[in-house]
Order: C-alpha cells, then sequence, then structure tokens
C-alpha cells in the first residue's frame, strides 16, 4: 500500500517540571477534558517508573507542526505534570492519509514495542473524499483492538472545528464512527471538535476569522492549546 508523505519524527525525550512549558493561556473546558473510560494501561506504565512511549498518529495536522505541534505540546505538558516520568514521543503519518492508510504504520509499531498511549487523530481525510462512514469505524475498531492487546490505551482525536468543513462536508457520520470505536475497551475519545467550537464561539481562539498576518501565531497557540487540553484529558484519564 502506497503512502503519500509518510513522516516519522522522534523527538529527544521529554523530562521536565514546570519550568519546561509555557505560561499557561488556554481555557479549559471540564467535559471534554473528561475520559468516558479510565486509562489503566498508561497508568501502570506510568506507575512502573520507566520511560512512556507515546504514539501520536494522524495526517497532515498531526505531523506538519513538528515540535510547535499539539502532540509535543501534549507531552510538554505530562512532563511538567509528571516530572519523575520520562516521555518518549513518535509522530507518525502525513498529508492526505486516512486511517486505513495509518492501520498497518500502528499494527508494525506496536510489534516494534510496548507503547501504553497512542493518540489517532482521524476523520477529516475520510469526510473530505467521501468514503463510507463505517470503514472508517470498523479500521478504528480493529486499531483499538490492537492497541488494548498489547497492553496500550488509545485516544481517538475527531477532527478540527471548521465552519467551512461543516458547510461542505456531513462531518456527523464521522463523529458517530469514531465515537462507536471509541467505546471499545481501552479506547476513548477526545472531542477536539466540540473543544474548538466553543473556543470559536467564545471568541477566544478562532482560526477562520483571524486576520491572515495573525494566523500563524494563532495556528501556534491553538496547538499549544489543543496539546495541553488532550493532557489534562489524559491526566483525568489516569486519576491524576
Amino acid at each position: 500500500m502506497a503512502l503519500l508523505a509518510l513522516s516519522a519524527v522522534r523527538p529527544p525525550a521529554v523530562s521536565a517540571g514546570p519550568e519546561g512549558a509555557p505560561p499557561l493561556v488556554c481555557p479549559s473546558s471540564v467535559d471534554v477534558e473528561t475520559p468516558d473510560q479510565p486509562l489503566d494501561h498508561l497508568a501502570v506504565a506510568v506507575k512502573a517508573g520507566e520511560a512512556v512511549e507515546v504514539l501520536a498518529l494522524g495526517s497532515a495536522n498531526t505531523v506538519a507542526s513538528g515540535r510547535a505541534g499539539y502532540p509535543y505540546a501534549m507531552v510538554q505538558a505530562l512532563a511538567a505534570a509528571l516530572p519523575h516520568t520520562t516521555f518518549r514521543l513518535t509522530i507518525q503519518g502525513g498529508r492526505g492519509l486516512t486511517a486505513a492508510d495509518l492501520l498497518d504504520d500502528l499494527r508494525a509499531a506496536l510489534k516494534r514495542q510496548h507503547i501504553p498511549l497512542v493518540v489517532w487523530q482521524t476523520g477529516t481525510v475520510e469526510a473530505v473524499r467521501g468514503i463510507r462512514p463505517e470503514e472508517l469505524q470498523d479500521v478504528l475498531e480493529d486499531g483499538a483492538a490492537l492497541v488494548d492487546a498489547q497492553g496500550g490505551n488509545l485516544v481517538l482525536m475527531d477532527p478540527q472545528f471548521s465552519r467551512f468543513l461543516r458547510a461542505n462536508t456531513d462531518i456527523d457520520p464521522y463523529e458517530r464512527a469514531i465515537a462507536a470505536a471509541a467505546e471499545l475497551p481501552g479506547a476513548d475519545l477526545f472531542r477536539r471538535f466540540d473543544l474548538m467550537h466553543g473556543w470559536a464561539e467564545d471568541g477566544t481562539l478562532d482560526l477562520e476569522r483571524t486576520a491572515a498576518a495573525e494566523q500563524p501565531a494563532a495556528v501556534t497557540l491553538l496547538n499549544q492549546c489543543v496539546g495541553r487540553a488532550l493532557a489534562r484529558f489524559v491526566l483525568n484519564g489516569m486519576g491524576r
């Protein structure tokens, strides 16, 4: 199977105290940041005291920003909250890749090493291309089973909020497919769409209504805020 713009990035291990993270400027949303199921496998790995492998899997939004992206912001925040734990982050994916494209990469990564936490950003490419939502759900359920079988937790992340996307694509069936897959053992759903919708509606962060000259700074801030919210989601899931 051909993969488009495959990218794998492994930043150095992150082990930092509170001074390792930028000042908190992001609003919090308790409803979005509370998992439906506990992240028990991850909690066990953290308690064991060894380095914790984290895999962020997704399309362009996941891989494009590197250390300015939400996966790295998440790991920075986790390291600040758990200064005695070392987190090693791998980012894998690429522009235009579907969940089906990434399933083999997930399978291969799980064969190489134990990964207590997998964050899988998904749904946008399928919605834009009109891929059947049932196909997306089947792939994500296969991935959830793989992660759970090797003793890890899977956090699925739905598409970004976008008025343009909603106006041109029926996103709801894909949201339901992702939510259904997140009901499997060891899986959870981080509702990024709802989080960003709330920020846009109250004027906190609204990329589509940000002036072009301010877009780069707004994207960076958005990634920081999504990453920090995701870290709080993970910490809440571990009972921290």
